[in-house]
């Protein structure tokens, strides 16, 4: 044991409260923190270069976590100690593992939004192909889960491409949170040792860094607030989800589910059952619990590092593994389901018949009296049809086809803005991400 030396590795101390096991999720990122510190300790005077490459050589052949250590962070320092000699002992300078985990930690989830919201793009762009295919399929929308009045698929589709659309703006704004450096803020306010934290920021491709040192070494609430924006994209995605369940079964039938989604009874050979959208909602409930877990433990931790708060991170992870998992699923389906021949039902033409009254010089709640009125009646008779009635929108956003037109290509602008700006955030992130490279390049050739 490095840390703990009055500790056996077989104690049970140090095994209930390893994170070994856990920490192989940023262990890619530990590392380059490392290098991060390695190199500003050569920079600023506090390493030879010799020692810097013997370090640098040392970090890149550590390849997996013993789980005796406490966690990756000791696991690595003793590979160093191990590998490079004295100059293992130099790592420890202006470190702590508050600050290095906290900063692994955002990489981690830098890149894991990154990679969700380039998914989402994917799937918005399905979303809005299907809704290009169904521009005038019918079908029915519901108000209290009644059927309220006649629209298109495509329409439908284009609704759930603005949620997502939305969600997508959320969880990108959390990322300029996310993207801060706490790198060199030590065990929680700082060292004597002179460390550049904004030359380290920019070397891991950060925006900024966090300023406070408390703050840097013991916050998780940028964290926190990604995920939050996570789970309130996976509660739109869970509507749709239901929406998909109810109107898929029998009772509704609106729309026929792919075979590779649904799957028969052990006693019912005639059931199609939407298998993959009820373990779906079943997992957006699992994120869901899982944010309410983060913020039970976060709340009532004192401020500065508690060994809690390594005790968040796995519940973090799960939010982002079933959310991603969520939407491979759902793209999928979404991708390949199919609109039913929709039987007409003359009274979702309601509505339009008391507009056509009020054209003839009749105010709207009269109208809408008498023809609630013949509805009770049993003697509705509308003038329109259910395609005529999707026609007859006018308005901005509604499923008429010349609107319909004029969503989907605001919705294809609007993914190509989103496309563009993710992709020069990561060019950011790669440009500073290459000048360490070039650093670690040079120190490493120095010794062949």
């Amino acid at each position: 044991m490095l840390y703990r030396r009055w500790g056996s590795k077989d104690d049970l101390v140090v095994t209930y409260t390893s994170s070994s096991k856990e920490d192989v999720r940023i262990m890619e990122k530990v590392k380059e923190v490392m290098k991060a510190h390695v190199i500003e300790l050569f920079l600023s005077g506090y390493l030879s270069k010799e020692d810097a490459r013997k370090l640098l050589l040392g970090i890149n052949t550590f390849t997996s976590i013993d789980p005796s250590y406490e966690d990756v962070h000791e696991a690595l320092e003793d590979h160093l100690i191990k590998q490079a000699g004295e100059a293992g002992g130099s790592i420890g300078l202006g470190r702590s593992r508050n600050d290095h985990v906290a900063t692994a930690l955002r990489l981690q989830m830098r890149d894991e939004i990154l990679e969700l919201l380039e998914f989402l793009i994917n799937f918005r762009m399905t979303l809005i192909s299907r809704a290009e295919e169904n521009l005038s399929t019918p079908f029915i929308v519901y108000t209290h889960f009644q059927p309220a009045q006649p629209t298109t698929f495509g329409h439908y589709l284009l609704y759930a491409e603005e949620e997502v659309a939305s969600r997508w703006e959320s969880i990108y704004r959390t990322l300029d949170l996310v993207n801060r450096s706490p790198l060199g803020s030590g065990a929680i306010v700082g060292s004597s040792v002179n460390l550049n934290r904004r030359r380290e920021a920019s070397f891991l491709g950060f925006k900024d860094v966090l300023l406070n040192t408390i703050s840097s070494t013991s916050s998780r609430s940028d964290l926190i607030s990604a995920i939050m924006e996570i789970a309130n994209l996976m509660l739109s995605l869970s509507r749709i989800v239901e929406d998909i369940i109810l109107l898929s079964s029998k009772f509704l039938g609106i729309v026929e589910l792919p075979d590779s989604h649904v799957s028969t009874s052990s006693l019912m050979p005639q059931k199609r059952n939407a298998v993959t959208m009820e373990v779906l909602r079943a997992r957006i409930s699992k994120v869901v619990g899982d944010v309410m877990t983060v913020m039970n433990m976060y709340k009532s931790i004192p401020s500065g590092y508690n060994l809690d708060l390594q005790e968040i991170n796995p519940f973090l992870w799960d939010v982002l593994d079933e959310s991603r998992m969520g939407l491979e699923v759902l793209n999928d389906l979404m991708s390949k389901v199919k609109v039913k021949e929709i039987k007409a039902d003359n009274e979702m033409l309601a509505t339009d018949e008391a507009e056509i009254l009020t054209s003839k010089g009749i105010r709207f709640r009269q109208a809408y009296h008498e023809i609630s009125k013949a509805v009770r009646e049993a003697k509705f008779v509308p003038s329109i049809t259910m395609e005529q009635s999707v026609s007859r929108k006018v308005v901005e956003g509604s499923p008429s086809p010349q609107r319909m037109k004029e969503s989907i290509s605001f919705a294809r602008e609007r993914v190509t803005i989103h496309e563009k700006t993710l992709r020069e955030y990561k060019n950011e992130i790669l440009k500073g991400e290459g000048e360490l490279r070039l650093i670690e390049n040079d120190i490493l050739q120095e010794g062949n």
